[in-house]
């Protein structure tokens, strides 16, 4: 039996879909009149005001990862040591995006010292106690291990 949404959570994992986007169109980016590549913010808004479409959601809000180092680094200076740098044509994008959202009057979320995942499990632990359901949209598989009868990996 289907459940009433109107109290439904939506948590939509920024950094992921940001960097989804941006690598959508790695081969092909979009630019725009000053050459500026735009593919994320054009793969972000896509998919937000996509899931708006279809899903409507009441409660809303983008989650998105501590701009400094997170507990992890302290306890791990290797912490994702071995991962590359993020591009600068990138990261030129992101506070373009969250200023759209801001305009726009999207929640957005952050806990310094804490990545988009923490507060997502925090956030979905919060609503699962209060009986609600949560929709956690994002690319990023290591949070499957919240899927439950109350929580759904979009």
């Amino acid at each position: 039996m289907p459940h009433d949404t109107t109290d439904d959570l939506y948590l939509l994992d920024g950094y992921s879909l940001i960097y989804r986007s941006y690598f959508a169109f790695i081969r092909n980016p979009l630019r725009n009149a000053r050459g500026e590549n735009t593919s994320a913010i054009f793969g972000f808004f896509r998919s937000l005001f996509l899931l708006f479409k279809q899903y409507n959601p009441a409660h809303f809000c983008i989650v998105l990862d501590s701009i400094g180092p997170t507990f992890r680094h302290t306890q791990f200076p290797d912490y994702k040591g071995t991962r590359d740098e993020t591009p600068q044509e990138l990261k030129a994008q992101i506070p373009v995006i969250e200023e759209i959202c801001a305009a726009l009057g999207v929640p957005m979320v952050r806990a310094e010292g804490y990545e988009a995942d923490d507060c997502i499990a925090t956030l979905v632990g919060r609503t699962t106690e209060k009986s609600r359901h949560a929709w956690i949209v994002t690319g990023d598989k290591d949070l499957l291990q919240l899927v439950s009868p109350t929580t759904t990996v979009l």
